[in-house]
């Protein structure tokens, strides 16, 4: 077969530009992209490294994607920001949270640490609201947490995967897969036909239409957003200094506006800026098959957000909204939140698929970047790919619930097994 490379990778995300980076050493690799790098999803991500919340089973591929973060640091305009994370939680949540903190410590090896309220006041001092009024009954601090900027991440990717002798083509739209006697050719674009032998899929919610014809791939939208918030009543070096990251699963009760689709409580990460905002971000919820585009966050939730922060923070008053925004057309979810990270079977030879990575993709990029040189007969991860195979589900419609972000399940060690 003629060709004009080896291999082809469809999507210019965080996924399609780390997988390129690491095939370009060795493969002739064309990344297609019909807009511009980091241009969805990506760009509006909130950076926040976190491989414990997807990969709490396979403790290599957190190490790994620890020591890619971290190892990058000062690499072109790339800059890791190490700081501690600690899941705030109820007092319904306690006896879990303390169950998990020892399985994620001992079989995770993510060194958590569980607190409880007047712990967490002597660690992050004046921080929290941690008074009987609160809704803060205690929380699991993880040590080796960090962030970093999407944009500027996605970017090195793509100019190193350049360098490397990756060919990067934005403004190019692929429009089909092209499959010959039971494996793929190449693809279709609207520039024209691309010939290779293996093509892989790092489309997030638009994988599923492209490869429809093809292969059933169990994945619907969702939408990301994220909202920075300012105050006078702290100063900006205590707040990029000395606050943590965390996590809390917020109950707003019947006050959540109903476009939201959600029934009460929202996923809500937040973390400092180096500005001294603070960045707050959270899921909204599974999409219709073809949602509208969206820019921002309803005016409705920032009030609610404003009103939530008085019983977390002890001395962020008076906050205000400094700048807003969540991926437009949304982000891929799988039925069980982890990825899709396969070259199925019962696929046309040669094809790969990396999707379904639930808004957390930033975090998975090195890790599906091992997994998929793996699947193209390169090295062997050092962590298995079983839970990441499309044959986990048995059901690959698009019409499932969405699943419960629960960072107390201890059910998911299980799948490391």
């Amino acid at each position: 077969m003629s060709r004009d490379a080896d291999v082809v990778i469809v999507g210019g995300g965080c996924i399609g530009v780390t997988i390129a980076r690491e095939l370009a050493t060795d493969h002739d690799v064309t990344l297609l992209e019909r807009g511009q790098i980091a241009g969805e999803t990506t760009g509006h991500a909130s950076g926040i490294v976190q491989p414990q919340y997807q990969f709490p089973h396979l403790p290599e591929a957190g190490r790994l994607a620890f020591r890619f973060f971290e190892g990058l640091d000062g690499h072109r305009n790339y800059e890791y920001t190490e700081r501690e994370l600690v899941n705030l939680h109820g007092p319904a949540e306690t006896e879990a949270a303390r169950k998990y903190a020892e399985l994620v410590s001992r079989d995770g090896g993510y060194d958590a640490e569980w607190l409880d309220a007047a712990a967490i006041e002597d660690r992050y001092p004046g921080v929290f609201d941690t008074s009987e009024e609160s809704p803060i009954a205690g929380g699991m601090a993880y040590e080796r947490m960090g962030w970093i900027d999407p944009y500027t991440f996605a970017t090195t990717m793509s100019e190193d995967a350049a360098e490397r002798g990756a060919a990067i083509r934005t403004g190019v739209g692929v429009t089909d897969l092209l499959v010959e006697d039971g494996a793929v050719a190449g693809v279709a674009t609207d520039d024209g036909e691309i010939r290779a032998p293996t093509v892989i899929v790092a489309a997030g919610r638009w994988s599923r239409a492209l490869l429809e014809p093809h292969l059933e791939v169990p994945i619907q939208p969702e939408r990301f957003w994220h909202v920075n918030l300012e105050s006078d009543a702290v100063s900006d070096d205590r707040v990029s200094e000395e606050y943590p990251q965390w996590y809390m699963d917020l109950d707003f009760g019947d006050d959540l506006p109903a476009e939201l689709g959600l029934d009460g409580f929202m996923a809500t990460f937040w973390r400092p800026e180096h500005s001294g905002e603070l960045h707050v971000a959270g899921i909204e919820g599974l999409l219709p098959p073809e949602p509208s585009v969206k820019h921002g966050v309803d005016e409705a939730f920032h009030l609610l957000l404003a009103e939530r922060i008085e019983e977390l923070l002890a001395e962020f008053d008076g906050a205000a909204i400094a700048s807003d925004g969540c991926c437009p057309t949304g982000d891929a979810m799988s039925p069980d939140w982890l990825p899709i990270v396969d070259a199925p079977a019962d696929a046309p030879d040669g094809l790969v698929v990396a999707t379904g990575f639930s808004g957390l993709g930033l975090t998975a990029s090195p890790i599906a970047a091992a997994a998929v040189r793996q699947l193209v007969g390169g090295d062997v991860a050092p962590f298995p790919l079983d839970s990441l195979s499309i044959d986990r589900f048995d059901d690959r419609s698009a019409d499932f619930p969405e699943p419960p972000f629960d960072v107390f399940d201890v059910s998911v060690f299980e799948a490391g097994e």
